[in-house]
């Protein structure tokens, strides 16, 4: 990587080749070019080149080049920083709540493709990454979601079998895990609210 900062569809270019290089200090040099860069870049990138990373994604039989497309592509979607950036009412962020769920939901319908993937490394990633976005929809109150992905996990372990299951069992545990947190802090603010009341 570059020490100054090139146009968007320049670093894009450069990020490809790196992610089918098969090189982890290509890969994990993309990943931290993709934290230094400010939220707006992250995501019109992601918005522009998400059907790229795709097609990568699924023409490679490289496992690691999967691992690296997961990897890189969770990094793009900023996630629980957006949020709370929105939440601050940080003026130089361009993105609404309505964009940051969408990216969430284009992300989380990928990572649900990863998790059958027959590379355990691909998966491990793809848990990780899920974990990232069950955080998301909980920062955007949005328990149905979680609750759905649960049930859609527990739907893909059924037919599954073997690691393929284990790990599909253990990322729904994960939004379940998810969902407890979310409704323990439900009733914390519920009984802050009521204190007097009890």
């Amino acid at each position: 990587m570059t020490d100054q900062n090139p146009p968007l569809d320049q670093q894009w270019e450069e990020f490809a080749d790196a992610l089918q290089s098969s090189d982890s200090d290509q890969v994990n040099g993309v990943i931290d070019d993709i934290k230094d860069m400010d939220l707006n870049e992250r995501m019109v990138l992601f918005n522009t080149h998400f059907d790229d990373l795709v097609a990568i994604y699924r023409e490679h039989d490289d496992g690691y080049v999967r691992q690296a497309v997961v990897r890189v592509t969770e990094q793009l979607v900023p996630g629980i920083p957006a949020v709370v950036a929105l939440d601050a009412g940080e003026p130089s962020l361009d993105a609404n709540v309505d964009e940051v769920r969408t990216q969430t939901d284009t992300l989380c319908g990928f990572l649900l493709e990863t998790m059958t993937d027959d590379d355990g490394r691909v998966r491990q990633s793809a848990i990780r990454a899920l974990q990232d976005v069950f955080r998301t929809y909980d920062s955007l109150e949005d328990e149905e979601t979680i609750q759905a992905l649960a049930q859609e996990l527990e739907r893909m372990a059924a037919d599954a079998s073997g690691k393929k299951r284990e790990h599909l069992l253990e990322v729904k545990e994960h939004a379940t895990h998810t969902l407890q947190s979310s409704l323990g802090r439900i009733v914390r603010d519920f009984q802050t609210e009521h204190d007097e009341f009890l």
